[in-house]
């Protein structure tokens, strides 16, 4: 049975950009209604109860040189924990295992990593804009595999730092644009310390739905769950968005924030234009797998890196829980590692640690997840020169929106709420000004 109604904002995705364009319109007056294909919010945030525990499936860091969602967590009194501090480091070099203590491997290394971590300041010297610099727009073309193969490197800094940018990635850095990981160091002022806490230390202490749930009741929109978009008709100044259960809903405006990789799996009418199409078709690098497992006993807290050929790259130790150690763990490809067998997530940590024990496992397959079919945005080579424009570029009521599109922190939640402000706004001005143009790029003809 069909049904119409009638709004003036319809969001397609409920995730951090989707319910902070929701909130942002409500302020300003706007009749909005959200429509989610899943049937919670967060969209690649997901706080499940797993292994005994409260466990984030998806994204999960933030840190207060990230504004946009530091000014949220400020507005909403959340509080923030982390894991206990490193101790020891294991690093996987031509197949071979090392390990030191966390302030040997860091001293270690730091030089050469605070040299890399420069090269973002270097290239981007303003972080939220980062199309503004013709040097970074020429290394857009390279892999970050090809710039740190040509970075000098030993083999073993070479191995190790692989592991590193790989679990950046959550993809092969042959396949990934060095510049996107030029973004993420360009907010580090070159310090390792501060990279690392800034993506990868500091998380929510109830957890990411405790944001985005604070953030819908002030929205106040209509939400609405389990709903799969189908297609949207953009005719006589309306937009019709139909769903998979034959629901037909009318408003004056779109905005869509489903993942890039699915963008194409709605039917647009009349299409988007071809360089959305093309974008979306080609994909992007993250493909990985993140991994939670519960370990026997009390470890003693640690990091471990080897390179993105292996099932995981990154490991680190989260928590301790009822005499047992709960640890994360990153891989390139989803593909080599099934998060939910235990068996094959005890083999990959054997690497390290041939003593350890895995009581038991879980994860999400991103990859594999209709409403994903990726895990965090991070861009191919020449995408963000050849799409980042025409991503912000609104196909006349109809705006894309999502962490992949945001200026600054592109793949995090704080890149997410960034672009739900700013579309919200253009949309804003679209529906009042009667002029039909966004604040920051104009209109495109068609």
């Amino acid at each position: 049975m069909s049904h119409t109604n009638d709004y003036d904002v319809i969001i397609v995705g409920a995730g951090f950009s989707g319910i902070t364009a929701a909130r942002e319109l409500r302020f300003l007056g706007k009749k909005v209604l959200v429509l989610e294909a899943r049937d919670r919010l967060g969209g690649r945030t997901w706080v499940d109860q797993r292994l005994g525990s409260e466990l984030e499936m998806g994204g999960t860091y933030v840190h207060w040189h990230q504004p946009y969602v530091w000014t949220e967590i400020t507005r909403y009194g959340l509080e923030l924990v982390t894991a206990p501090k490193t101790e020891k480091v294991y690093w996987i070099v031509d197949d071979k295992p090392y390990s030191a203590s966390a302030l040997e491997f860091r001293n270690k290394l730091r030089g050469t990593v605070e040299k890399l971590l420069n090269e973002g300041r270097k290239y981007l010297p303003l972080p939220f804009q980062p199309l503004n610099n013709d040097n970074f727009r020429e290394m857009d073309k390279i892999t970050a595999d090809q710039f740190i193969r040509e970075f000098g490197l030993t083999e073993e800094e070479y191995d190790i730092l692989h592991g590193w940018i790989a679990s950046d990635f959550c993809g092969d850095p042959k396949e990934g644009a060095v510049t996107q990981i030029f973004r993420w160091w360009a907010f580090s002022e070159g310090n390792w310390d501060t990279q690392s806490a800034m993506i990868s230390t500091y998380r929510l202490k109830k957890g990411t739905k405790a944001l985005i749930e604070v953030m819908a009741v002030d929205a106040d929109a209509e939400i609405r769950f389990s709903t799969v978009v189908k297609q949207i008709v953009q005719q006589n100044g309306t937009v019709t968005v139909k769903t998979e259960d034959g629901a037909i809903f009318n408003g004056k405006a779109a905005i869509v924030t489903v993942p890039l990789t699915t963008l194409n799996s709605i039917d647009f009418k009349p299409p988007l234009s071809f360089e959305k199409r093309a974008a979306s078709a080609e994909g992007q690098t993250s493909k990985g797998v993140k991994v939670w497992a519960k370990v026997k006993g009390i470890l003693e807290p640690f990091d471990a890196l080897a390179p993105g050929w292996y099932p995981l790259c990154s490991v680190h130790l989260d928590r301790y829980i009822d005499g047992d150690t709960i640890i994360v763990g990153f891989g390139a490809s989803s593909e080599k590692l099934d998060p939910n067998n235990s068996s094959e997530v005890e083999k990959a940590l054997k690497v390290w640690l041939p003593d350890i024990e895995v009581i038991e496992s879980a994860g999400h397959d991103w990859v594999k997840d209709e409403f994903t079919r990726e895990t965090w945005p991070m861009l191919k080579p020449n995408q963000l020169t050849s799409y980042h424009q025409e991503w912000n570029t609104p196909e006349n009521a109809v705006f894309l929106g999502g962490t992949t599109f945001a200026n600054g922190w592109a793949g995090f939640i704080d890149g997410a709420i960034e672009n739900g402000i700013t579309v919200s706004r253009r949309v804003f001005n679209y529906l009042n000004d009667g002029i039909r143009h966004s604040q920051q790029y104009p209109l495109k003809n068609k």
